[in-house]
């Protein structure tokens, strides 16, 4: 995690489909508990409607849709630029969880050789 970004955070949370009420409000309450969080929706109208409750240093908004591996990719990119570390991916969209742990599965074996 990058302390210039995050401080004292307690970690950082990949949050899907932020669009829905459930994402949202998941949003808001580890961005309350202390986490970076980055929220992602399918447009952004979708993240503009969720972002006047949330707000801070320690908030970042993609829009991306799952269903396109390379923007997907590109969330995750732009994730670890922010906050230098993803300790968790929550919500509803499987793709941005199992591409997280193929790169994490993939740096280990790489690291290990």
């Amino acid at each position: 995690m990058n302390t210039d970004e995050a401080g004292t955070a307690r970690g950082v949370v990949v949050v899907t489909a932020a669009g829905s009420e459930q994402g949202s409000r998941t949003a808001q309450e580890l961005l309350d508990s202390g986490w970076c969080v980055a929220v992602t929706a399918r447009t952004v109208a979708e993240l503009a409607r969720i972002m006047p409750g949330m707000s801070g240093h320690r908030l970042l908004a993609v829009a991306a849709d799952p269903g396109d591996p390379r923007q997907v990719e590109q969330l995750l990119d732009r994730v670890l630029a922010r906050f230098g570390g993803i300790d968790s991916v929550l919500g509803a969209e499987s793709s941005v969880a199992s591409a997280w742990r193929r790169r994490t599965s993939g740096e280990g074996e790489a690291a290990a050789a």
